[in-house]
């Protein structure tokens, strides 16, 4: 805020960047401790996972109990590992160099049969390129495809929809729907709507949002058509200029 010329106003405007800057300083150590944590939980992580992964190639030779008891353990380690590295994702995305490069839209879209286990992506005759980081856009069809596979209810389906200078993935659950007052909350880091009944992060919608929102794209959520929500990731079509990423 420029400070201006009345000297009541100067205070105002002075107390303001003030507060800006205090704010800033504190997202920024924020971002730096959430990194730093992550980035030192990833080797130890790794150990346990992979012990955890090896016990459970043996676990035809324990008994029933035995199985049941590391059967929760590994679904638990791998539910960490997810969350650590969506934080080390969403602590770490700002100022990151990305690679732009033309993707075909079925190539996403198909992203979700593998997420899903299961066919569930309709793709249509010419579905096109967007441009982006190949890596991230099919994360965050992961992301979504398995949101709606935890909380949703299952998905229902991905589809692909063009609009002028602008191509849609359109992912559809068969949950009881996200109530409209809550619509831009699930995007915010950390939200839950049953927290008591979740077992994720909260980071994984937060994570589509900021990459979407990084390829210059939008996210939002509605009502689908057959009932439950309706993810829609809406990017520029074509790929005639490949530009360079917007930042955080």
């Amino acid at each position: 805020m420029a400070p201006g010329h009345g000297s009541e106003l100067g205070t105002i405007a002075d107390a303001f960047n003030r507060t800006v800057a205090d704010l800033r300083r504190r997202v920024e150590a924020d971002t730096r401790f959430a990194a730093n944590v992550s980035h030192e939980l990833r080797t130890p992580l790794t150990t346990i996972v992979n012990a955890a992964e090896l016990l459970h190639a043996r676990r035809d030779a324990l008994t029933p109990l035995d199985r049941e008891i590391l059967d929760l353990l590994v679904e638990e380690v791998r539910r960490f590992r997810t969350t650590v590295i969506d934080l080390l994702e969403v602590s770490t995305g700002d100022g990151t160099t990305l690679r732009a490069e033309p993707i075909a839209v079925a190539d996403l879209a198909r992203v979700a049969d593998r997420v899903a286990g299961r066919p569930v992506s309709v793709v249509p005759a010419g579905a096109g390129v967007v441009t982006g980081d190949r890596r991230r856009l099919e994360r965050v069809v992961a992301n979504l495809v398995d949101n709606a596979e935890r909380h949703g209810g299952g998905v229902r389906r991905v589809s692909v929809e063009h609009r002028p200078g602008t191509v849609r993935l359109l992912i559809d659950d068969a949950g009881p729907g996200i109530p409209a007052e809550r619509r831009e909350e699930i995007f915010e880091r950390f939200c839950r709507l049953a927290p008591h009944r979740s077992a994720g992060s909260g980071l994984g919608l937060a994570l589509v949002a900021e990459e979407v929102r990084r390829h210059d794209g939008r996210v939002w959520v509605e009502d689908g058509p057959c009932g439950g929500a309706r993810f829609v990731v809406e990017l520029a079509a074509g790929a005639a200029a490949v530009p360079a990423l917007s930042p955080w």
